[in-house]
């Protein structure tokens, strides 16, 4: 398999069919478009510097009108929109993810998808089966690279984000096997992302995927163009896994491809801050639901946790910022403790400058523990103990936070959250008309008619 690796993907690509795809797999879709809408409308609502700066200035330069720019519902040339729908996504860290792959899918995918489809008049049906191709190059790519991959300070979401958004802007404008192979070549000399803005500079990690999505789109028009990418990107002496990992598992790239769709296992997030933290805030949520726990009463808190959630989110104890909260186990797990939630208004400045979110971060441990993190039996977790100043100790342990497949939210639970994303924008009709439309999307013969809905 590795020697035409990036063929037999583009094959796989080229070949997938509407008709192929199961109920729960066309309504796993469904449901991560709306998520990722609403996620979206949330970070146009609470963008960062980036974000704003960045969208004035695609919308001030204009263009063809060939694709909206979700938020404003401005119109520019397709594979901007792609780009300004892939940063406002992620901004507010509300987005899909898949715990193996280790990076966020739907950011690049579906921004690159609804560009695409909405400047091609795709229908419902074809946009579903693009974003299933997407998904299934993002998690199969990533997964066969990774731990690798992240530990050399890769950021997923940036580098195999590019060639998942190719795959998907692929589809949708029909390119054949050997067009699409191009296609992936073209998104794998661009993918790009680095770790490091995880520890300094973090408003500026939303280009990631904004970036991943301009370029899958951009390489898919190329590629329909006749221009010729490294066929070999995956594979070649001097492709993409040779240059950013130190090993790669092909057997895994390619188990049971089609056979079994990777986006069925994707992950929901329920909270506005990096993955690694939402396991030690359900932990403390859990904590507070089964006690009465008055912060002043707080002597020592310990947050147990896996080593690659210390690296990326157990360093900041006092953010200075909501991009630095995110990456904050402490704040997350204090700020949830005195606010009883966590949610986009703790990463408002008022909560951030919280003297008693701040004291109490003083009193937070936070210690590696690898057993919390496995395959078998399948943990991705952490352990929250508190000690009260009377001796009391209180625990509470998750081994899969809320919205993992195996721990699962339900439908309710996701247009609850659409709801709460939304609120600032729609009326709860026009609430109900968006949801109905996406959960029934494979009816639309031009998905480029659904964007007016989307217009305050």
């Amino acid at each position: 398999m590795k020697k035409n690796a990036t063929r037999n993907l583009a094959n796989f690509i080229y070949e997938l069919e509407f008709d192929s795809l199961s109920p729960d797999t066309i309504n796993k879709v469904k449901e991560v478009i709306l998520d990722y809408i609403g996620s979206l409308l949330a970070g146009y609502k609470n963008g960062n510097r980036l974000s704003e700066k960045l969208i004035d200035l695609i919308i001030r330069n204009g263009g063809s009108e060939e694709a909206t720019i979700i938020g404003p519902a401005v119109r520019v040339p397709f594979i901007n929109a792609a780009l300004c729908n892939g940063v406002l996504s992620h901004v507010v860290e509300l987005d899909d993810g898949h715990r193996v792959a280790r990076g966020h899918p739907g950011v690049t995918v579906i921004s690159s998808a609804l560009a695409s489809a909405e400047y091609l008049k795709s229908g419902g049906k074809e946009l579903i089966t693009a974003i299933v191709a997407g998904y299934d190059i993002f998690v199969r790519i990533s997964s066969s690279i990774n731990p690798s991959h992240l530990n050399r300070g890769y950021h997923t979401t940036g580098t195999c984000g590019a060639l998942a958004a190719a795959a998907a802007a692929s589809k949708l404008f029909g390119l054949n096997a050997e067009e699409t192979a191009n296609a992936l070549g073209l998104a794998g000399i661009q993918a790009a992302g680095l770790l490091e803005v995880t520890i300094d500079g973090q408003m500026a990690k939303v280009l990631h995927p904004g970036k991943s999505a301009q370029a899958g789109a951009l390489s898919a028009v190329l590629a329909k163009e006749g221009v010729q990418g490294p066929r070999t990107i995956i594979e070649g002496e001097k492709g993409f896994v040779k240059a950013m990992s130190d090993e790669c598992d092909y057997d895994l790239m390619f188990k049971d491809i089609n056979r079994k769709y990777h986006i069925n296992d994707c992950y929901i997030k329920l909270y506005p801050s990096c993955r690694h933290t939402h396991a030690p805030i359900d932990a403390a949520l859990n904590l507070l639901s089964e006690n009465s726990i008055d912060p002043l009463d707080i002597n020592d808190i310990l947050i147990k946790t896996y080593p690659t959630a210390i690296s990326f989110a157990g360093k900041i104890f006092k953010p200075e910022s909501s991009e630095a909260a995110k990456f904050s186990i402490a704040y997350c797990v204090c700020a949830a403790l005195l606010k009883g939630r966590f949610e986009l208004k703790e990463m408002q400045p008022d909560c951030l400058h919280n003297s008693s979110i701040l004291a109490l971060t003083d009193k937070v441990r936070i210690e590696a523990d690898p057993s919390l993190e496995s395959s078998c039996p399948k943990t991705k977790g952490a352990e929250v103990l508190i000690t009260l100043n009377d001796g009391r100790k209180l625990h509470n342990r998750v081994d899969l936070p809320k919205g993992e497949i195996e721990n699962p939210i339900s439908q309710d639970e996701l247009i609850k959250k659409f709801a709460y994303c939304t609120d600032y924008y729609f009326d709860n009709e026009k609430r109900k008309k968006i949801i109905d439309e996406v959960l029934s999307i494979e009816r639309i013969d031009d998905v480029s008619e659904f964007f007016s809905l989307l217009h305050m």
